[in-house]
Protein backbone atom coordinates (compact mmCIF):
# COMPACT_ATOMS: atom_id res chain seq x y z
CA UNK A 1 0.00 0.00 0.00
CA UNK A 2 1.43 3.43 -0.93
CA UNK A 3 2.49 5.59 2.05
CA UNK A 4 0.08 8.40 1.09
CA UNK A 5 -2.87 6.02 1.10
CA UNK A 6 -1.75 4.62 4.48
CA UNK A 7 -1.71 8.13 5.92
CA UNK A 8 -5.14 9.00 4.50
CA UNK A 9 -6.82 5.69 5.40
CA UNK A 10 -7.83 6.68 8.99
CA UNK A 11 -9.31 9.96 7.76
CA UNK A 12 -11.22 8.19 4.98
CA UNK A 13 -12.62 5.67 7.47
CA UNK A 14 -13.79 8.44 9.80
CA UNK A 15 -15.42 10.29 6.90
CA UNK A 16 -17.08 7.11 5.69
CA UNK A 17 -18.48 6.32 9.12
CA UNK A 18 -19.59 9.91 9.69
CA UNK A 19 -21.50 9.93 6.42
CA UNK A 20 -23.49 6.90 7.60
CA UNK A 21 -24.84 8.87 10.56
CA UNK A 22 -27.53 11.04 9.03
CA UNK A 23 -29.80 12.84 11.47
CA UNK A 24 -33.46 11.83 11.43
CA UNK A 25 -35.79 13.91 9.30
CA UNK A 26 -37.51 16.55 11.38
CA UNK A 27 -41.27 16.43 11.19
CA UNK A 28 -42.92 19.44 9.55
CA UNK A 29 -45.93 20.87 11.36
CA UNK A 30 -48.55 23.17 9.91
CA UNK A 31 -48.43 26.78 11.01
CA UNK A 32 -51.06 27.52 13.64
CA UNK A 33 -53.18 30.35 12.28
CA UNK A 34 -56.71 31.69 12.71
CA UNK A 35 -57.20 33.07 9.19
CA UNK A 36 -60.02 30.60 8.58
CA UNK A 37 -62.12 32.35 11.26
CA UNK A 38 -64.03 35.60 10.82
CA UNK A 39 -62.10 38.53 12.28
CA UNK A 40 -63.57 40.71 15.00
CA UNK A 41 -64.32 43.98 13.19
CA UNK A 42 -63.49 46.61 15.81
CA UNK A 43 -64.72 50.21 15.60
CA UNK A 44 -61.20 51.61 16.08
CA UNK A 45 -58.67 53.28 13.81
CA UNK A 46 -55.87 50.86 14.64
CA UNK A 47 -54.98 47.65 16.43
CA UNK A 48 -51.69 47.59 18.32
CA UNK A 49 -50.13 44.24 19.19
CA UNK A 50 -47.79 44.30 22.18
CA UNK A 51 -45.41 41.46 23.01
CA UNK A 52 -45.53 41.92 26.77
CA UNK A 53 -43.97 38.58 27.69
CA UNK A 54 -40.21 38.18 27.67
CA UNK A 55 -39.24 34.55 28.30
CA UNK A 56 -36.56 33.73 30.84
CA UNK A 57 -34.25 31.26 29.04
CA UNK A 58 -33.46 29.54 32.36
CA UNK A 59 -37.13 28.75 33.09
CA UNK A 60 -38.92 28.79 29.73
CA UNK A 61 -38.73 26.02 27.11
CA UNK A 62 -40.90 27.65 24.45
CA UNK A 63 -38.00 27.25 22.03
CA UNK A 64 -38.55 23.46 22.12
CA UNK A 65 -42.01 23.88 20.57
CA UNK A 66 -42.36 23.75 16.78
CA UNK A 67 -43.58 27.37 17.05
CA UNK A 68 -42.94 29.71 19.94
CA UNK A 69 -46.09 30.10 22.09
CA UNK A 70 -45.74 33.90 22.05
CA UNK A 71 -45.58 33.89 18.24
CA UNK A 72 -48.80 31.87 18.00
CA UNK A 73 -50.51 34.18 20.51
CA UNK A 74 -49.39 37.12 18.36
CA UNK A 75 -50.73 35.37 15.25
CA UNK A 76 -54.17 35.20 16.90
CA UNK A 77 -54.21 39.00 17.24
CA UNK A 78 -53.05 39.51 13.67
CA UNK A 79 -55.64 37.11 12.26
CA UNK A 80 -58.67 37.89 14.42
CA UNK A 81 -58.55 41.64 15.18
CA UNK A 82 -59.42 44.07 12.40
CA UNK A 83 -59.64 47.86 12.75
CA UNK A 84 -62.56 49.25 10.70
CA UNK A 85 -63.28 52.58 12.46
CA UNK A 86 -62.08 56.14 12.18
CA UNK A 87 -60.93 56.77 15.75
CA UNK A 88 -59.75 54.94 18.82
CA UNK A 89 -57.35 52.10 19.41
CA UNK A 90 -57.42 48.45 20.40
CA UNK A 91 -54.37 47.18 22.27
CA UNK A 92 -53.84 43.43 22.22
CA UNK A 93 -51.15 42.39 24.70
CA UNK A 94 -49.55 38.97 25.09
CA UNK A 95 -48.94 39.09 28.84
CA UNK A 96 -47.91 35.45 29.29
CA UNK A 97 -46.82 32.73 26.87
CA UNK A 98 -44.78 30.51 29.17
CA UNK A 99 -43.77 26.90 28.67
CA UNK A 100 -41.96 24.95 31.37
CA UNK A 101 -40.57 21.44 31.61
CA UNK A 102 -40.53 19.50 34.88
CA UNK A 103 -38.60 16.22 35.19
CA UNK A 104 -40.71 13.48 36.77
CA UNK A 105 -39.52 10.75 39.14
CA UNK A 106 -38.57 7.52 37.40
CA UNK A 107 -38.70 3.91 38.47
CA UNK A 108 -35.50 2.38 39.76
CA UNK A 109 -34.17 -1.15 40.07
CA UNK A 110 -35.81 -3.97 38.13
CA UNK A 111 -38.97 -1.92 37.59
CA UNK A 112 -36.90 0.84 36.02
CA UNK A 113 -35.42 -1.64 33.57
CA UNK A 114 -38.75 -3.15 32.51
CA UNK A 115 -41.13 -0.18 32.74
CA UNK A 116 -41.21 2.99 30.61
CA UNK A 117 -42.04 6.00 32.75
CA UNK A 118 -43.42 9.42 31.99
CA UNK A 119 -40.17 11.35 32.10
CA UNK A 120 -41.24 14.99 31.87
CA UNK A 121 -44.28 17.22 32.23
CA UNK A 122 -44.66 20.23 29.96
CA UNK A 123 -46.83 23.08 31.26
CA UNK A 124 -48.11 25.82 28.97
CA UNK A 125 -49.70 29.06 30.15
CA UNK A 126 -50.98 31.71 27.78
CA UNK A 127 -52.68 34.97 28.77
CA UNK A 128 -53.74 37.70 26.36
CA UNK A 129 -55.48 40.98 27.06
CA UNK A 130 -57.54 43.12 24.68
CA UNK A 131 -58.27 46.71 25.67
CA UNK A 132 -60.39 48.94 23.43
CA UNK A 133 -60.69 52.74 23.72
CA UNK A 134 -62.86 54.70 21.31
CA UNK A 135 -65.37 57.54 21.45
CA UNK A 136 -64.86 58.18 25.17
CA UNK A 137 -65.65 54.54 26.02
CA UNK A 138 -63.31 51.75 26.98
CA UNK A 139 -63.44 48.08 27.80
CA UNK A 140 -61.13 45.11 28.24
CA UNK A 141 -61.19 41.33 28.24
CA UNK A 142 -58.60 38.70 29.12
CA UNK A 143 -58.28 35.21 27.65
CA UNK A 144 -56.25 32.49 29.34
CA UNK A 145 -55.21 28.91 28.79
CA UNK A 146 -53.34 26.53 31.02
CA UNK A 147 -52.49 23.05 29.76
CA UNK A 148 -50.13 20.25 30.80
CA UNK A 149 -48.90 17.11 29.08
CA UNK A 150 -46.49 14.38 30.12
CA UNK A 151 -44.15 12.54 27.76
CA UNK A 152 -42.65 9.06 27.98
CA UNK A 153 -38.94 8.59 28.42
CA UNK A 154 -38.63 6.54 25.22
CA UNK A 155 -40.22 9.11 22.87
CA UNK A 156 -38.28 10.19 19.82
CA UNK A 157 -37.62 13.87 19.13
CA UNK A 158 -40.35 13.85 16.45
CA UNK A 159 -42.87 12.27 18.83
CA UNK A 160 -42.04 14.79 21.55
CA UNK A 161 -42.39 17.71 19.12
CA UNK A 162 -45.78 16.32 18.01
CA UNK A 163 -46.93 16.33 21.65
CA UNK A 164 -45.75 19.93 22.07
CA UNK A 165 -47.45 20.98 18.84
CA UNK A 166 -50.78 19.51 20.02
CA UNK A 167 -50.34 21.12 23.45
CA UNK A 168 -49.86 24.55 21.87
CA UNK A 169 -52.64 24.04 19.32
CA UNK A 170 -55.17 23.03 22.00
CA UNK A 171 -54.02 25.81 24.33
CA UNK A 172 -54.56 28.46 21.67
CA UNK A 173 -57.94 26.94 20.78
CA UNK A 174 -58.84 27.45 24.46
CA UNK A 175 -57.80 31.11 24.25
CA UNK A 176 -59.72 31.55 21.00
CA UNK A 177 -62.89 29.99 22.46
CA UNK A 178 -62.72 32.29 25.49
CA UNK A 179 -62.20 35.39 23.37
CA UNK A 180 -65.10 34.42 21.09
CA UNK A 181 -67.36 34.49 24.16
CA UNK A 182 -65.83 37.49 25.95
CA UNK A 183 -65.47 39.97 23.08
CA UNK A 184 -69.17 40.00 22.02
CA UNK A 185 -70.29 39.98 25.66
CA UNK A 186 -68.07 42.73 27.08
CA UNK A 187 -66.86 44.60 23.99
CA UNK A 188 -69.97 44.24 21.84
CA UNK A 189 -70.37 48.03 21.68
CA UNK A 190 -67.09 48.21 19.76
CA UNK A 191 -68.00 45.60 17.14
CA UNK A 192 -69.23 46.45 13.67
Amino acid sequence: MPPLLKALLPALLVLGLASCKTPPDRQQFPEITFQHLQPFRLDVAKVEIVDGYQPDPANDVGNQFPEAPAAVARQWGEDRLLAVGGQGVAVYTITLAKATQTPLPRSTGITGMTHKDQSDRFDLQITVNLEVRSGGKSGAVTGQASRSQTVREDMTLNQREAVLFRLLDVGMKDVNAQMEKLIPRYLGGFLR
